[in-house]
């Protein structure tokens, strides 16, 4: 993705050819964690089967390493184009310094998978792309999976009109945005709205009015995979299988939070899941964002909702980790699950 063509990017992903297509913003915080490329690498492997319009991919964070390594699995995957964007100020961080447990995967994705980027600071600040990307959208068309923290989100609600749209960061969000989907509990503790800066979680949280589903914990943490993607793929050709085993080992197994939510983001309940609320209900965060639910009725159903599995947790870690072994080159899958054909 080179730097000159991100904003103009932006305008060819809008184009009339996508302008009925369910499409996907990943906000994420890839740092150390292994789920955040799994979760980037599916959405691209989807996209190639058919199934969603990855539009952006966004980061929370500061590390001026996440744009071009997202842009390398984005590259591998055959979407060199996709547009990126980093907050600012960029810094020099690869891992998270209270986990030195999980080794660094951006600067390998960067210098040895081919991409263009090099740099985070060559990207544009994460408002002024959410708010093209929406205001070039068609109304009740972008679904974003937050998977890391909410200062973008909080920034985007507050943000005032400007030359790229009339109306405030909040009216776009509730006209563009069908559905926000996030990584986090919708009862208790969350280490996605709880480590950075709580009061953006519940803030925005609080606030949003329309469709949020929870991938939670009971999803994510239960969805373990890892040792084919780093076994039955070269770590040295495949980014997915690089940043796992670079980060978790090679053979071994850990939880892909992120990756469940993305693909509950592009292919809904599916055979998959079930709602947890009969008539769904709505979360609210105190300061720390401590989440506490509050059930919907069937007169006054509520808009938010997580989800459970149907079956088993293996069954869907087999799944989904057979997803990831997907390459560019082999044949696209005969499948009876997620095949909602871009369909609105």
């Amino acid at each position: 993705m080179r730097a000159f063509t991100i904003l103009a990017c932006l305008v060819a992903c809008s184009s009339a050819t996508l302008a009925n297509k369910k499409r996907l913003i990943i906000d994420t915080d890839m740092l150390n964690f292994d789920d955040d490329p799994l979760a980037i690498g599916l959405a691209n492997i989807f996209q190639n089967w058919g199934q969603v319009e990855l539009i952006s991919v966004i980061s929370c964070i500061n590390s001026r390493w996440v744009p071009p390594a997202a842009d390398a699995i984005n590259t591998y995957y055959g979407h060199p184009n996709i547009p990126l964007a980093v907050q600012k100020p960029v810094d020099n961080l690869t891992q998270w310094p209270d986990h030195p447990e999980f080794g660094d995967y951006l600067t390998g994705l960067t210098y040895n998978f081919k991409e263009d980027v090099r740099d985070g600071a060559n990207t544009p600040d994460p408002v002024s792309s959410y708010r093209y990307l929406l205001s070039t959208s068609a109304n009740n068309s972008i679904t974003i999976a937050v998977i890391g923290f909410y200062n973008n989100m909080f920034q985007l609600m507050n943000s005032g009109p400007d030359q790229l749209s009339p109306l405030t960061g909040a009216e776009l969000l509730v006209s563009k945005v069908r559905e926000i989907v996030v990584q986090a509990n919708d009862v208790g503790l969350s280490y996605n709205t709880g480590t950075f800066d709580p009061q953006y979680a519940a803030a925005f949280l609080n606030w949003w009015p329309g469709a949020l589903t929870f991938a939670s914990d009971e999803v994510g943490a239960n969805t373990l995979l890892g040792a084919r993607l780093t076994t039955e793929r070269d770590p040295a050709s495949n980014p997915l299988s690089f940043a796992f085993a670079a980060n978790v080992g090679v053979g071994r197994t850990h939880p892909v939070w992120d990756a469940v939510a993305v693909y509950y983001a592009v292919c809904g309940l599916d055979d998959a899941f079930r709602w947890k609320y009969a008539h769904g209900g709505r979360a609210t965060l105190d300061g720390e964002a401590f989440a506490t639910w509050e059930d919907g009725s069937a007169e006054t159903p509520g808009t938010q909702n997580s989800i459970q599995f149907v079956g088993s947790n293996e069954t869907f870690a087999e799944r989904l980790e057979g997803v990831l072994l997907w390459e560019p080159g082999h044949k696209v899958p005969r499948r009876s699950w997620c095949r909602n054909r871009l369909a609105v």
